[in-house]
């Protein structure tokens, strides 16, 4: 059950702590009072979309803390499966709704996703409000009330892993077949990209090389007076001593000098690799740098070709990708999907084998899925009628008609609800004949038959009595009270029937102070309890024969 809640920051409540009882509880005040406020809170942590605009006006932030004691041992366990640790059959849950529209939630402390929320409440409350009868209209939330009531859940998750398999093997079907409609023209480009890359036999770095030595050539003249400087310092000099040529001498010098330092042949052995590898940097200059003597007609030849390499090499990459690199990768990916495309036929014959095969295990679980929910609605029709037969519609006729339909994540038929409200009348679609009062009272009625067979910790109704008055009320009222028995239930209400039928009355009323309207709620007993039920019969200005039939509802309710 819902055992405490507490509201900061929401709409015209400031702050707000309330405590709950088990049984019938009613929240009656004005209209604008804060009601809806506070099944908007509960929706919270009921794992609703955060809006900012819930957040009361100046404040940077909202928060919502409900705590869940006496969880059954159904809801327990489902929770437990899902990760959450329920300690002592107890939860609390918070929800903290900042203004940038950012939301954080924390079941007992730890932090938790949104789908985590959502699932864990599911167990432990619903709301249903004029919203939720309205859905009662779609084809896709009465299919979903008969799965609820059926509780074939492992009918629905057979059929779930069934069907996604289904769809995987006709999904790659369908890419298979595409291409293969694509296949003929798009074998040729593919081909004739992959021949024109190869014919190039590209190499990595091979651009960058030759991007350098066209550098090279095109600067011959400053590069070899370079290099000949380089050369002639390092090595040969007609008109002077090298480098290399220096160093030896001094090689020789200090070897000479072995008994007079202890450092000298170490030293000398030095100077001798440093000559040696004057040498080889100058003989690697000049084989780099050519300065053998090629000719101007060998360079210009050199970068003419080198020239149209680097054109052919831009070309591909203009078509293909940003450089070489990413060229080769495009032929790889090309060979790829055309080596795809030739082996096609064989794979297109087997992906028709496999959705073949899919596609009879998904009929299979589609049909005991189906066999499930006939079944089910069956029942679930007969108690719906038998409830609202106490509600003032004792001629109702309620059946379900279901059309086949291809495989579907829903299963292989859609359903939808057909009534009567009155005798002699044929049935027709709920979503184009019933009035407001009657959806009412049949998603009282889907959630009695519903909780019978399955059961929440909370049930919350939020002006259930939408369209309905007089003893009709009174019938609903009589109905929640009997629901919970088995269930907490909570009713937002205008009808004087229904809440002298409660066993706790909480009155909403708001006030202004510092110019500013706050929300505040309390209990109601004794005169306080008549008053207000003689408020919501006559108006504003309460009479003392109001005063007398609020007396008579409340008595008449303990009476039965």
């Amino acid at each position: 059950m819902l055992k405490s809640l507490h509201i900061e920051n929401i709409a015209v409540i400031k702050r707000l702590d309330l405590e709950f009882s088990p049984g019938f509880t009613v929240f009656t005040g004005e209209t604008g009072a804060g009601k809806s406020v506070i099944i908007d809170a509960i929706s919270l942590v009921s794992g609703a979309k955060a809006q900012p605009q819930l957040i009361r006006t100046g404040e940077s932030a909202a928060k919502v803390t409900a705590l869940f004691t006496d969880i059954d041992e159904r809801a327990a366990t489902a929770i437990s499966a899902a990760g959450i640790d329920v300690a002592d059959g107890e939860l609390e849950i918070e929800r903290t709704v900042s203004s940038d529209g950012k939301s954080t939630a924390r079941i007992n402390g730890r932090s938790t996703s949104q789908a985590a929320l959502r699932r864990a409440s599911s167990y432990l409350l619903s709301i249903n409000g004029q919203s939720e009868s309205l859905s009662l209209k779609t084809p896709e939330a009465q299919l979903a009330l008969i799965d609820e009531y059926a509780c074939d859940a492992d009918e629905l998750s057979a059929y779930a892993s069934s069907y996604e398999r289904y769809a995987a093997a006709r999904s790659s079907l369908d890419e298979l077949e595409r291409l293969s409609r694509e296949g003929a023209l798009a074998a040729d480009l593919l081909s004739y990209q992959v021949k024109e890359i190869d014919a190039a036999k590209l190499s990595a770095g091979e651009e960058e090389e030759l991007t350098m030595e066209r550098a090279r050539i095109r600067s011959g003249e400053k590069i070899t007076k370079l290099a000949n400087f380089v050369y002639r310092a390092a090595y040969q000099n007609e008109k002077g001593a090298s480098a290399s040529y220096l160093a030896e001498r001094a090689a020789s010098a200090m070897e000479q000098l072995r008994e007079y330092s202890p450092n000298a042949a170490e030293d000398a052995e030095k100077l001798r690799s440093i000559s040696y590898e004057l040498e080889d940097i100058a003989r690697r200059t000049y084989q780099t740098f050519d300065l053998g003597g090629a000719s101007d007609d060998d360079r210009e030849s050199r970068l003419e070709a080198i020239e149209d390499r680097l054109d052919a090499i831009k070309r591909l990459e203009r078509k293909y990708g940003r450089d070489i690199e990413a060229v080769l990768a495009h032929r790889d990916e090309a060979k790829r999907k055309l080596d795809s495309i030739e082996n096609n036929e064989e794979r297109t014959a087997e992906a028709r084998e496999a959705l073949a095969k899919a596609e009879a295990e998904a009929n299979v679980c589609a049909d005991a899925l189906s066999n499930v929910r006939r079944e089910a609605s069956a029942r679930m029709t007969e108690q719906i009628c038998g409830v609202l037969a106490e509600l003032d519609m004792p001629k109702v006729k309620i059946e379900v008609r279901f059309t086949d339909c291809p495989l579907s994540p829903c299963g292989r038929e859609t359903a939808e609800i057909y009534i009567s409200a009155n005798a002699g009348e044929d049935v027709k679609p709920l979503a184009l004949t019933a009035s407001g009062g009657e959806l009412s009272r049949v998603m009282l009625a889907i959630k009695s038959v519903q909780n019978d067979s399955s059961g929440e910790d909370a049930i919350i109704y939020d002006e259930i009595d939408t369209g309905v008055s007089g003893s009709t009320s009174g019938k609903i009222g009589r109905k929640l009270r009997d629901a919970s028995s088995k269930t907490q239930i909570l009713c937002v209400t205008h009808s004087a029937q229904i809440a002298a039928l409660a066993d706790t009355h909480l009155f909403v009323r708001k006030s202004e102070r510092d110019g500013r309207t706050e929300t505040s709620v309390r209990v109601l007993t004794g005169e306080d309890k008549i008053d207000e039920i003689a408020r919501i019969i006559g108006g504003i200005s309460v009479t003392e024969t109001q005063k007398k039939a609020a007396r008579e509802l409340i008595a008449e309710g303990e009476s039965k």
